[in-house]
């Protein structure tokens, strides 16, 4: 019997339903306005597919449904729900106001000064700062019922999560709907290339799994519950693209983010959710980042 992740309240049913409105929307609003391929980025000259994008997070989330083995215990207990309130909404404002500062020194005309700081200021803002808050706003003397672990205990929490993400990997890199793989012309010296990998590995492919599943959507599915967690923590993913993923128009690019963003969000935060195995969306993370670099 799976244990009940938090209190179905007005607010939680307030996210679930909002948040299915948003993911619905967006994709909708690219394919009404005539954007069914969109840019990565806001200085790519190449495109992605809108189905390209969508269907590979669509399947994974269908393969981890399909797998019968789950967390039995989903969350620990939690004596205080005022203070994982303070948590969760620090978190949450810490996902909402970097990005949206980046954003407003980008339309300032700094995009130069956004580059530079995006992926170094990452340890800071989703590690440093964010375990400064929780430390400082647990009850005192009490150890963090949420703290991270590296190493899931069970095997099969090791062993159910490996269909879903070669499914995604599979149909996101060298499916019939992916992107071209690049050319080595796309990309500087090798060494260069290297060293920017493996940047982007820690800073992109574990700091944003640990802080946006493991801080903020565990905290989050404690107060809300399962899905509404999980729709929350992949809007506040979504967002955290704004600065960087331009589309022209600020709706083109939030409706860009939700169905691009977005829904690898659901899709890694189904995976945490359901197995609580830290490296499962790291993995997911790294094959739609790393990969396409691996088989250059």
């Amino acid at each position: 019997m799976m244990e009940k992740t938090g209190t179905r309240t007005g607010a939680a049913w307030g996210i679930l339903f909002g948040g299915l409105a948003v993911f619905v929307a967006a994709p909708a609003l690219l394919l009404a306005t005539g954007h069914d391929t969109i840019k990565p980025s806001a200085d790519s000259a190449k495109e992605l597919s809108l189905a390209g994008a969508l269907i590979p997070a669509l399947a994974g989330i269908l393969l981890i449904h399909g797998i019968p083995l789950h967390a039995p215990r989903l969350l620990p207990p939690s004596t205080d729900r005022r203070v994982l309130r303070r948590q969760a909404t620090a978190l949450a404002l810490i996902a909402f106001l970097w990005p949206l500062a980046l954003f407003l020194v980008s339309s300032a005309g700094q995009h130069a000064l956004v580059r530079d700081i995006w992926a170094l200021a990452k340890p800071l803002v989703f590690l440093a700062l964010p375990l400064f808050l929780l430390r400082i706003l647990r009850p005192r003397g009490e150890p963090d019922p949420f703290r991270l672990t590296w190493r899931p205990r069970q095997t099969w929490q090791w062993l159910a999560p490996i269909p879903a993400v070669l499914v995604f990997g599979w149909l996101y890199v060298l499916g019939p709907l992916a992107p071209p793989l690049p050319s080595a012309e796309d990309y500087p010296d090798p060494v260069i290339l290297a060293v920017g990998a493996t940047l982007t590995f820690f800073t992109a492919n574990v700091l944003e799994e640990v802080f946006f599943r493991g801080m903020l959507q565990t905290r989050l599915e404690a107060l809300f519950g399962r899905w509404p967690g999980i729709l929350l923590a992949s809007l506040l993913f979504a967002w955290l693209h704004l600065p960087t993923h331009g589309q022209g128009t600020l709706p083109l690019t939030l409706g860009a983010i939700v169905a691009f963003q977005g829904f690898f969000g659901l899709f890694t935060g189904y995976l945490w959710s359901r197995y609580r195995n830290l490296w499962a969306p790291i993995a997911a993370h790294t094959a739609m980042n790393t990969l396409p670099l691996l088989l250059m």
